[in-house]
């Protein structure tokens, strides 16, 4: 991913994810991400906003998956997982205040 201020092009992928509830349902769900032909950042206003929502939005959804697959372990493994959903956490909280600023 680029940087503010700079074109950059990405390719698409699809992500698929199976998860087991705690009843052992297994389910699959995929999302996308398109990032096709060249498309830029500036810096400030409305699109700043949006890339951050849709930043935060993003690793919402990380988190709740990363959460997900903790549940499905113990030990080491588990304590990790959660570590990451922890870091996921604090960077949204360093998104919504931005965002918070950005209102002002």
């Amino acid at each position: 991913m680029g940087h503010f201020d700079h074109d950059h092009s990405h390719g698409e992928h699809v992500h698929e994810h199976t998860h087991t509830d705690e009843n052992g349902q297994v389910y699959t769900h995929t999302h996308q991400h398109a990032h096709e032909g060249e498309h830029h950042h500036a810096h400030g206003g409305e699109q700043t906003v949006a890339v951050l929502r849709y930043m935060l939005e993003h690793n919402i959804h990380h988190a709740r998956e990363l959460s997900d697959m903790a549940e499905q372990f113990d030990g080491e493994v588990r304590h990790q997982l959660l570590h990451a959903v922890e870091s996921f956490d604090q960077a949204n909280g360093y998104l919504s205040a931005a965002l918070e600023e950005l209102k002002k």
